[in-house]
């Protein structure tokens, strides 16, 4: 299974199902939804530190804020989370044609 070609689609459908245009995920959180396995980890928030306010990244949604936040259970460790929305829609300048 290649999972770094499916990131972008399971963030789509991750982000639909949550119903809200943004919101704070964290990778385990991610891949606990789609039962995927640990060694997707890397790929997945490497995906969503490249989509960070990246003005060239072409897909629907953008990581606006990451943030580190420290954690007890199972044991103190510190993940990061990352604030995810969705993209505005580009809209039409007034006076252009559109294509049917």
């Amino acid at each position: 299974m290649d999972h770094h070609r499916e990131i972008p689609e399971l963030l789509e459908n991750f982000m639909q199902a949550s119903g809200n245009t943004g919101r704070w995920i964290t990778v385990y959180e991610f891949r606990t939804y789609f039962n995927l396995d640990e060694s997707c980890a890397p790929a997945t928030s490497g995906y969503l530190r490249r989509i960070y306010r990246n003005p060239c990244h072409t897909g629907w949604y953008s990581v606006e804020r990451i943030e580190k936040i420290l954690v007890s259970s199972p044991h103190r460790r510190t993940l990061k989370r990352y604030l995810v929305k969705k993209r505005p829609t580009q809209r039409e300048k007034p006076g252009e044609d559109t294509v049917p």
